[in-house]
């Protein structure tokens, strides 16, 4: 099946790692030329030296000089961006008393401030070429409160909030605005993560696998790859006419009917 992707230039923030480098291998085996962006300059070089036509470029999405200038870097080198994915960020644990005002400021900076002038920049853009993909990966705390993620919580719905309301500013122009919400999926960030605090137990990941794993209706958790698959299809031209939408990928493990 052709997605229509051969020659585009795809934009992927966090792309060094996970989910993200993920998400530029799929679309680079499609064809596209691949700019790839986190604050880690060896493991951009590493990630890079892996991708076909693809670019590393420094950046932090918290200093909006760093994403200003990312956006004409990548129009500078590439002549152009079709696809922007934003994955930048990572998961916030921990309760009210937990998360001070700094750390919750640092987190909305990455995952909503960042992503809000990735699309100012880059708009413009897409604007004069008459069309694009903005495709934002929002992690499940936004649909599925948590009181032990609770800044998560807060700022995973200020994204999906973001993206629907973009999806409307944007739409008359072609350029399409989705999510995608990973669930229960294995990347080096759930390495470390504490799940239902076994791990003041003393047992081990594959112990607290069990237990998560358990409540995916799948019976298994999901790979960066399913992700990147979702992200592939809302990229190309069979999705068309999607637009401001959330797809979970989740093995059904998410409860909500909306």
């Amino acid at each position: 099946m052709d997605l229509g992707l051969n020659g585009k230039v795809a934009l992927v923030t966090g792309g060094s790692s996970g989910i993200g480098l993920a998400i530029a291998q799929k679309l680079a085996a499609e064809g596209c030329k691949i700019a790839i962006c986190g604050r880690d300059r060896d493991k951009l070089d590493s990630a890079a030296a892996s991708l076909k036509s693809a670019k590393a470029f420094a950046a932090d999405l918290c200093v909006l000089a760093d994403v200003a200038a990312l956006v004409d870097n990548v129009l500078k080198a590439f002549g152009g961006i079709d696809i922007v994915v934003s994955n930048a960020g990572t998961h916030l644990p921990g309760r009210l008393e937990d998360i001070d005002g700094d750390a919750m400021l640092e987190h909305f900076k990455t995952k909503v401030l960042g992503v809000w002038q990735l699309a100012r920049s880059v708009v413009p853009h897409m604007r004069k070429k008459g069309g694009g993909r903005f495709i934002v990966i929002i992690g499940q705390a936004g649909k599925v409160p948590q009181g032990n993620a609770i800044a998560s919580t807060v700022i995973n719905a200020a994204q999906h909030s973001f993206v629907k309301s973009l999806s409307d500013d944007l739409a008359p122009d072609g350029i399409l605005v989705n999510a995608v919400c990973p669930s229960r999926i294995k990347t080096p960030l759930t390495d470390h993560l504490t799940l239902y605090n076994e791990v003041y137990y003393g047992r081990s990941l594959e112990q607290q696998e069990s237990k998560w794993g358990a409540e995916v209706p799948l019976g298994r958790w999901g790979t960066a790859d399913d992700i990147a698959n979702a992200v592939l299809f809302l990229a190309s031209e069979r999705a068309g006419f999607i637009c401001g939408t959330n797809i979970d990928v989740d093995g059904g493990h998410q409860r909500m009917i909306f």
